[in-house]
């Protein structure tokens, strides 16, 4: 009998932390001769940007942290839902790190602060003399740096080199001279807090085709609003551009660099290339078409109009759409081709919550009665304990929409909306909804976009051309419109996730997170910046194998051998629980049942599912998408090598059976 493992509240993990800092603190005194130790000396004058203000000061439990945390080989091990047994012990084979890198790490880790990093090490340097008794001297903060004033804030240039120095020097190996790299930008508004109109508008970069743990950041400003002038914000980022597709030489190799494509939302798209407004006539960024103001709304009613081009968008011939000269006229950017549309915040912050919205409180001849939002929420809910760990979030109740975050509404869309609207939704409104999700499946899948791009153009014009039948015209708004440009954009880039605002909206947090306190928000987030290395690319991770057992079933009666219940790697998790076990074979469904490693040969035990149906036939049949409702499961178990597992799945309940969609957003 499994013992039930009871939930540990993060007070109590704090205190065995602190705890187990004690313990380690008596030990090393121990270890350490009393005639060595020097004197204690907490002199410490802090920075200025690590002194909260009174009224924000938190009592730093911080101190508390256990300071190897930074050193386990897997961070999801610290659970609080799980036993103190579960997690796993390094190696003893394995060399300590220095203690000051594991500190530095730690620090960097958890987000402590100054304050309470130079605490522990006045604590620290007693027993260990060669650690700096400044936090500052240990993260090697930054303190010579430039920022000068800039159209009507504050603005930090660090360059597209100097920021991309650390990714290079780790990619070194892998480029050839001739080599051409390719950036792709992101330029985005932050809020930096609730109470003030402070904001950070950050240049970001990475390069596409290089494995980049995140994005770098190139530029930054900051001001109580955004910058006066697109084109002096840019200047220094296009410049440099300039020069970089000219050729540039790093570490002795002959390199050159060209923009892949600069991802933005709507309002920072027009601020950048200093063009209409996407709610002002003639603002569509795609095509030519005024516009329709109705019911207080500009709208784009036409299907097909006459496209823009970089030639024509370089020579400024439609007056109407421009507002003035842009930053990249000396630069080789195709500012239409080369800026598409992010589905991000066209599609799951657009068209997705207009849809939830238009059925909860739109006309009443497409609402949806308030019994049956609930059941929706109902059915949202109970899919909770099924979706699998790729996903950051499970599904909320509709009545928290208003919260609701662009990841859960991508799940809404490709995922859980089919099923829990199934049986609840108008049959009509159901088709349409179908229409879109169907064809976004299609454009974020790699395999997908690259095969049924034309098919998946005509779904999304044909999901807005029923759009306006049923909530009329006065909808087809800028994001509702802009799905007839969308399948462009995603066969010129291969699909929609290459060119998504996901990765810098992730970030963007993170930044909003370096800074402690109202004032001077450039400067801390530059210091924050210098402690850890800007970018880096992503090493290549083991398989991780975790929760072993030894229940079986094995190929071999009596083979040596170790099993497991969870493996991890790059592509996606694997468990033998109902969340993570279920994955595609070809065009066959499994249910993974063990994880068993023979000397490094990892096998995967299985049992695969009967002849499955289709889920749904409108707008075609769902097995084209390997959407499907499974036959029973089969009793022959069956043994393979986990690359003949190729796409991971997620299985929801339906009636009585289940429903299998493919996590088409994964990479293949």
């Amino acid at each position: 009998m499994n013992r039930r493992k009871t939930p540990v509240s993060s007070s109590a993990l704090r205190r065995r932390a602190r705890v187990d800092l004690n313990r380690r603190l008596i030990d090393i005194g121990q270890e350490t001769p009393a005639a060595t130790l020097p004197s204690r000396d907490i002199g410490y004058v802090p920075d200025t940007d690590d002194v909260a203000e009174p009224e924000n000061e938190i009592i730093e439990e911080n101190l508390g942290l256990d300071p190897m945390a930074a050193v386990v080989s897997d961070p999801e091990d610290i659970s609080y839902y799980q036993d103190d047994s579960d997690v796993e012990e390094k190696s003893d084979q394995e060399e300590p790190e220095n203690l000051r890198n594991r500190l530095s790490n730690w620090a960097l880790t958890y987000g402590i602060s100054h304050i309470a990093l130079s605490a522990l090490l006045a604590i620290l340097t007693i027993h260990h003399c060669d650690l700096p008794k400044d936090a500052r001297t240990l993260l090697n903060t930054r303190r010579d740096y430039s920022v000068r004033e800039l159209c009507g804030g504050l603005y930090h240039y660090i360059g597209i080199i100097e920021a991309l120095k650390h990714t290079l020097s780790q990619w070194k190996d892998k480029l050839v001279d001739g080599c051409c790299l390719y950036l792709q930008m992101s330029v985005d508004g932050l809020p930096l807090f609730k109470s003030s109109g402070l904001q950070l508008w950050p240049i970001l970069g990475r390069l596409v085709g290089v494995p980049m743990k995140e994005p770098v950041v190139i530029g930054m400003y900051s001001g109580i609003k955004k910058p006066d002038s697109s084109k002096m914000y840019l200047t220094d980022l296009a410049n440099e551009l300039s020069q970089l597709q000219e050729g540039f030489t790093f570490e002795g190799k002959r390199l050159t660099l060209k923009v892949h494509s600069m991802i933005c939302d709507a309002p920072a798209k027009s601020f950048v290339k200093v063009t209409k407004s996407f709610n002002g006539y003639y603002g569509c960024d795609k095509c030519i078409q005024s516009g329709v103001y109705l019911n207080h709304r500009m709208t784009y009613p036409l299907m097909y109009s006459q496209t823009r081009s970089d030639e024509a968008f370089a020579r400024q011939e439609d007056e109407e759409h421009h507002q003035g000269p842009h930053a990249f006229t000396n630069v080789h950017f195709g500012l239409v081709s080369q800026v598409p549309l992010d589905y991000m915040h066209l599609v799951c912050l657009g068209v997705v919550r207009r849809l939830i919205f238009l059925w909860m409180k739109g006309p009443l001849t497409v609402r949806v009665p308030g019994k049956d939002v609930d059941r929706i929420s109902r059915n949202l809910l109970s899919l909770r304990p099924h979706i699998p760990s790729e996903f950051a979030r499970r599904p909320r109740a509709l009545n928290e929409v208003d919260r609701w975050k662009a990841t859960e509404f991508r799940q809404f869309l490709l995922y859980t909306g089919p099923v829990v609207l199934r049986e609840v939704l108008r049959p009509d409104l159901y088709a349409n909804f179908l229409l879109l999700s169907t064809a976004m499946a299609m454009l974020v899948s790699p395999f997908f976009a690259r095969n049924y791009n034309e098919y998946a153009n005509s779904l999304l014009h044909a999901f807005v051309e029923h759009f306006a039948r049923l909530y009329g015209n006065d909808q087809l708004v800028y994001n509702v419109h802009g799905l007839t440009h969308l399948a462009q954009d995603a066969k010129h880039f291969g699909n929609l996730d290459v060119i998504s605002s996901f990765p810098y909206e992730n970030y963007l947090q993170k930044l909003k997170g370096f800074v402690r306190k109202p004032s001077n928000p450039l400067v801390q987030i530059i210091r924050r910046l210098s402690e850890g290395l800007n970018g880096g690319v992503t090493s290549d991770q083991p398989i991780k194998l975790r929760k072993e057992h030894a229940r079986g079933p094995i190929p071999v009666p009596n083979l040596i051998c170790h099993q497991y219940d969870e493996l991890i790697s790059e592509r996606f998790t694997m468990t033998t629980t109902c969340r993570n076990n279920t994955f595609l074979m070809g065009k066959n469904v499994c249910q993974i049942i063990n994880i068993i490693d023979c000397h490094g040969d990892i096998k995967i035990a299985y049992r695969q599912y009967g002849m499955a149906e289709t889920f749904f036939t409108y707008p075609f049949n769902s097995d084209i998408l390997n959407i499907v409702i499974p036959a029973d499961l089969g009793h022959e178990i069956k043994f393979s090598e986990l690359s003949s597992f190729t796409q991971k799945c997620m299985a929801v309940p339906f009636k009585e059976a289940m429903v299998v969609i493919p996590l088409f957003h994964m990479k293949d």
